[in-house]
């Protein structure tokens, strides 16, 4: 933990902390729900498009795409150099072995193992070779076990912003009866996640839960996520707390001013 600790706490600034579900946070997704509603718009329209989606979604941070976080979701995948890559993946990696090493409970409940399996969300825009999350996870293998496991590939429908299909992925492995922990790095409307949730449970998988590094804010978008926003920037973000923990509210920020 000590490694995880000193390549993630530098970086505790990128991080913003994500409310636990309650008045103005979706009870899927944790991003901001119209006045009144108890799930945002995107998430009750990409469910109702597959036959077993998943509602419970964890993610690690919000993020503004012009936030540094961004830069790091980004760039361990497309960075320009070798160097570049390497830093960032050994964030990522780190950012997800801390939070499942403190909060695995938290986001699949008491089961000892709390899944069987790890699976990330493929890419679908024709990336070669091994996803760079896959080769993350990887490295935490061993702190999670020899758990992850390459269960899916790009199905025949496309998957889109706000579309979801049960054919957006294929399981590529025998599943019936297993528990799958399922990671991606960006949670943006729900459609890539939704659409691999459904696959696997389609094909007899259980997935306990989706883990998401970074969950996409647009503060502009409306005042109802205007005002998530804000007051999930004004709060510290730790890693001792996770959104699933009732009453995770963290401390008030020193530096109330950054945006």
């Amino acid at each position: 933990m000590s490694a995880l600790t000193e390549l993630t706490d530098p970086y505790l600034d990128q991080y913003t902390p994500v409310p636990p579900v309650g008045p103005g946070v979706c009870d899927v997704c944790h991003g901001a729900p119209r006045a009144g509603f108890a799930r945002c718009r995107s998430c009750w329209e990409v469910m109702r498009q597959v036959s077993r989606p998943v509602s419970r979604v964890v993610p690690i941070s919000l993020y503004e795409t012009t936030a540094q976080l961004w830069t790091v979701l980004r760039y361990y995948k497309d960075g320009r150099t070798t160097g570049q890559r390497t830093r960032f993946t050994l964030q990522v990696a780190a950012t997800l072995g801390r939070f499942l090493a403190g909060h695995q409970h938290c986001v699949a409940g008491l089961d000892e193992p709390p899944w069987d399996l790890l699976s990330t969300v493929p890419s679908t825009g024709g990336r070669l070779g091994m996803h760079p999350l896959r080769a993350a996870i990887r490295l935490l293998s061993p702190l999670l076990g020899d758990r992850e496991a390459d269960l899916l590939a790009p199905g025949p429908v496309r998957v889109d912003h706000n579309e979801a299909d049960d054919r957006g992925f294929v399981v590529r492995a025998e599943v019936r009866g297993e528990r799958v922990l399922l990671v991606d790095d960006t949670f943006t409307s729900g459609a890539r996640v939704q659409s691999a949730a459904s696959a696997l449970q389609l094909a007899g998988a259980s997935v306990v839960a989706v883990v998401v590094v970074g969950r996409v804010i647009k503060p502009s978008y409306n005042e109802e996520t205007r005002q998530l926003w804000q007051q999930a920037r004004s709060r510290r973000f730790t890693f001792d707390t996770c959104c699933m923990e009732p009453g995770s509210e963290t401390e008030p920020r020193l530096d109330l001013g950054v945006p």
